[in-house]
């Protein structure tokens, strides 16, 4: 069965060229990979244009930056409109899969039947840094769970979307990332689509992928640090994500309020204000994310 991998690239053309160049590497090779290049420009497109990266690759410029889940959807469409039909394995541009990484993916998903299953990440010094997730439905909030031990995989709730392969099954079934969460989220809510159709999810830790976390967003700076647009964005998603999934109102609205006290105790009322109008008003969403040189389409 054959991999295509989906890599999306924002103005960071030097990862994305290490992380091409460590698939190129790998014991096991996509056997098609596409970037798409969301805010492109001449002096990204000549950064790809000029490397050999021994596997094929195939570009799409996007003149505007649609997000992570539109992207990553631009790649699979094109994929499947060129008769492809194996697995899908949507990875970040900042990540270092190392030599097995691939290999190791496939023998979980193909051993554990699983729709969706996912890598174990790490930083640049090899320590555990997450690959999956877990959702707690009394204050709506999400977390990691601890580092898997040899066999002994903690519970989960689902993939996190450093890297994440989808099996074709899966994907013929529930589609593809919903493009209402622009950025954040997306993959968690994917997850719970999956395992509302009957799919599985799978943790292969033997999966290593190094993942530079956050460099390309600041979303792991320290808490009160991370950039005015990522955070409120990734409080108005994880709500929204809540509510898609029938978590219960009360922890939704009681989470969401004390992030609001969160912000409020660092003195951040202007984010406050924001999370609260993007929350609300899908209008109000879509002009802060164009405001910050996104783009973004409605949808009801």
């Amino acid at each position: 069965m054959q991999t295509c991998a989906v890599l999306v690239n924002y103005k960071n053309a030097a990862l994305t060229v290490r992380c091409l160049h460590a698939l190129a590497q790998g014991t096991v090779k996509p056997d098609l990979i596409y970037v798409i290049d969301n805010a492109t420009c001449e002096e990204s497109q000549k950064v790809f244009q000029s490397e050999d990266f021994s596997i094929p690759v195939k570009f799409i410029w996007n003149k505007h930056n649609v997000g992570f889940a539109a992207a990553n959807n631009q790649g699979v469409r094109a994929a499947h409109a060129e008769g492809f039909e194996g697995f899908v394995w949507l990875i970040n541009n900042d990540t270092e899969p190392k030599g097995t990484a691939l290999e190791m993916l496939l023998q979980k998903a193909k051993e554990s039947g699983a729709g969706i299953t996912g890598s174990q990440i790490v930083d640049e010094k090899g320590n555990y840094i997450g690959g999956a997730g877990t959702a707690h439905a009394k204050f709506a909030s999400v977390g990691r769970p601890q580092a898997p031990q040899g066999s002994n995989v903690p519970h989960f709730d689902y993939i996190e979307g450093a890297s994440f392969l989808i099996s074709p099954e899966c994907i013929k079934t529930v589609g593809l990332l919903s493009e209402e969460f622009f950025l954040y989220f997306e993959e968690s809510d994917y997850c719970y689509r999956a395992k509302k159709a009957g799919f599985t999810l799978a943790w292969a830790t033997e999966s290593i992928v190094k993942h530079r976390i956050g460099s390309s967003t600041g979303s792991e700076n320290a808490k009160g640090c991370v950039p005015f647009f990522i955070d409120c964005l990734m409080i108005r998603n994880r709500i929204h994500f809540a509510k898609r999934n029938g978590f219960p109102a009360v922890g939704i609205w009681a989470g969401f309020l004390i992030s609001l006290a969160i912000r409020l105790k660092r003195c951040q009322l202007n984010r406050v204000l924001k999370i609260i109008e993007i929350t609300l008003s899908t209008k109000r969403l879509k002009k802060f994310i164009e405001n910050n040189g996104g783009y973004y389409e409605i949808h009801e």
